[in-house]
């Protein structure tokens, strides 16, 4: 009897053995996922070291101090407030007065909801896009121009005028993204720090450029007659070869500013910025 009984008890003893190990395994394949159906810990190697959540929300909190310190004492590099970089505005110009001189620039900026007066919208044919636009003025300069230009054999088009706070912004992070801040501040324009704001800036490209903007525009025949003569029709190169430290930005020879003959001429024949002539340089 006493052998039965303890053959008893040992089948007893391995049954709930067995039911511990088979339990056991069953967890092991139940583990919890991750929302992409990921498995976050398998449980399959022979020895998974799971640390205790106390023991980890310690290190966390541990990293996360290290991290704040670190981020205390790291001294960040300064912005380049030069005129080459973005200096801080002087002032900031909300309404349009109609002065054909305002001065906007890298320290003369105007707010995001500036709108040039007078502005109209140029036949289709003069650009290389629809609905530019152009203060009256600025645009009946330019048929004049773009029409002597023509009979002299050259193809004009403007490819940008007047621009929004919003384009501008997207131009100039874009210019970020592909050049870098410090080619970018020298090539692009802060937003509200754009001649384009005033509806008095034009970018003129050609033919012979083949719809592009380019450095060497001045040698082309067209560039060079547009140099010689945009002053007759009240324009200026407003970005010259060599003028970056006070214009804030490179020779752009494609770029013209309307300021009228009078204005346009003196400054072109003393081969001077629109800072200088104003007396902000």
């Amino acid at each position: 009897m006493r052998k039965k009984g303890l053959m008893i008890w040992l089948i007893v003893i391995l049954v709930m053995c067995a039911a511990v190990v088979i339990s056991g395994c069953g967890a092991r394949q139940a583990m919890p996922q991750e929302d992409d159906g990921s498995v976050i810990a398998s449980g399959d190697g022979d020895n998974v070291d799971v640390t205790d959540e106390k023991e980890e929300e310690k290190e966390t909190e541990k990293n996360s101090d290290t991290s704040a310190e670190t981020a205390k004492n790291q001294v960040k590099p300064a912005e380049d407030k030069s005129i080459r970089g973005i200096p801080d505005a002087i002032d900031t110009r909300t309404t349009d007065d109609g002065d054909l001189l305002v001065v906007v620039n890298k320290y003369h900026a105007v707010s995001n909801n500036y709108t040039p007066k007078n502005l109209v919208t140029i036949d289709d044919k003069y650009g290389t896009w629809k609905n530019m636009q152009l203060k009256g003025e600025a645009y009946d300069a330019y048929v004049k121009l773009y029409n002597d230009a023509k009979a002299q054999g050259f193809d004009l088009k403007l490819c940008s005028t007047m621009r929004s706070y919003e384009t501008q912004r997207t131009l100039y992070n874009n210019a970020v993204k592909n050049k870098g801040k410090e080619v970018a501040n020298i090539r692009s324009a802060y937003p509200g720090r754009s001649e384009h704001h005033t509806g008095l800036a034009i970018d003129v490209t050609s033919a012979s450029m083949g719809w592009g903007l380019k450095q060497d525009f001045a040698d082309y025949p067209d560039g060079k007659w547009i140099n010689e003569h945009c002053q007759e029709y009240g324009f200026i190169i407003r970005y010259p070869k060599g003028k970056t430290d006070i214009t804030g930005y490179d020779y752009e020879p494609w770029h013209l500013r309307y300021v009228g003959v009078e204005a346009a001429t003196y400054i072109m024949e003393n081969d001077l910025t629109l800072e200088e002539y104003v007396g902000q340089a």
